[in-house]
């Protein structure tokens, strides 16, 4: 932790390989660790005069990865629009909104194959259907599996098919605010669009930005700013989040579902007080003891699996809410070591492999 630079490399990441180390090296008197069972176990074997500190960062994370599960059992709430209208000011630049419906010509005014072959299989099922064939022999005659034939037979008109295609994540979805805005000022040129976008991190083409550009140019303006897209992943940054960091917009859709969904506001609760207790580096156990004990009575049972994990490992938590050691340093070599790995190993032993990365500069 003082030279950031690693001072060995194990063969494997088991309780027994740690704990060996760990004997051989007495002095050590602080573990800083991300929460795997294998790590706890080792150090309690191989150092038990050590004290434990699980990772700040590990436990953010192993509390997002929480939220999101939740979030994505009551994505039903997410489907529903909001009511919300964002203001002109103080709107995120990389919060996104989906189409309302799908295009139906690409960027050279020509029909979509996609909406072609749509309209098409819509119209061979529904007439096989109204004649009295079987779902099996419908998709015997025309190639398709059982339950396409069966999505294209529920589907009242080719609309709720065409419609549903827009749930898809399109990469130009978290730029789609900035992209209106800078229409609005004027901006025009898809290519030059796309240029800015790509500076604030897009990775697709110009094709992509010219396609939503599209109902721009018939006229068919918003004539308000749109609403962000909702996603498992985006409401998961918005609870996690800090709450000043978050824009009135985001912070009125956080509120509305929270209010259409009990389990969503629960979890948002939740989430907000430990992430705010490993933040703030808060020194009072009872915090954390009330913490478990609350989602243990009512959280969900996402939450409730992370609060038992940190119930097991209550000792270590609690040193990283109390203490300032992380594993920063070690994070900041993953990627070099695995450049070095991805290079040579396979080709050469494990010995090679250590020494490279313990030389290497």
């Amino acid at each position: 932790m003082n030279t950031r630079r690693p001072v060995d490399v194990l063969a494997d990441r088991t309780a027994h390989t740690f704990a060996a180390w760990l004997r051989e090296h007495p002095e050590v008197r602080v573990v800083c660790r991300d929460r795997a069972g294998s790590f706890r176990d080792g150090a309690h074997a191989g150092a038990p005069q050590a004290r434990q500190v699980a990772d700040a960062w590990h436990l953010l994370h192993n509390l997002a990865e929480a939220v999101e599960r939740v979030v994505g059992r009551h994505r039903a709430d997410l489907r529903e629009p909001l009511t919300v209208r964002p203001n002109q000011d103080g709107i995120h630049p990389s919060a996104g909104v989906r189409p309302t419906a799908l295009d139906e010509l690409d960027v050279h005014g020509r029909p979509r194959p996609l909406v072609a072959r749509a309209r098409e299989r819509h119209a061979q099922i529904h007439e096989r259907i109204e004649r009295g064939d079987s779902l099996r022999a419908i998709a015997r005659e025309l190639h398709l599996s059982r339950g396409t034939v069966l999505r294209f037979a529920r589907a009242a008109d080719v609309q709720q098919l065409l419609a549903a295609a827009t749930d898809r994540p399109s990469m130009v979805d978290d730029y789609r605010l900035y992209l209106h805005h800078r229409w609005m000022e004027g901006c025009t040129n898809a290519a030059a669009l796309t240029r800015e976008i790509q500076q604030l991190g897009y990775r697709g083409d110009v094709n992509t930005v010219r396609r939503h550009l599209r109902p721009y140019r018939t006229g068919t303006i918003p004539t308000d700013a749109p609403l962000p897209h909702l996603t498992g992943r985006r409401v998961t940054d918005w609870i996690l989040r800090r709450p000043e960091q978050l824009t009135d917009t985001e912070r009125k859709c956080l509120d509305e579902l929270c209010e259409r969904s009990p389990a969503l506001a629960t979890t948002t609760q939740y989430a907000q007080r430990l992430a705010s207790m490993v933040r703030e580096r808060r020194s009072e156990h009872l915090a954390l003891d009330v913490w478990l004990a609350d989602v243990r009575l009512d959280g969900q049972r996402e939450l409730r699996t992370l609060a038992a994990g940190i119930r097991r490992d209550r000792a270590a938590v609690l040193a990283a809410l109390t203490t300032t050691h992380t594993s920063e340093a070690v994070e900041g070599n993953v990627t070099r070591i695995k450049l070095l790995k991805r290079q040579m190993y396979g080709r050469a032993n494990f010995d090679l492999l250590r020494r490279r990365i313990l030389l290497s500069p």
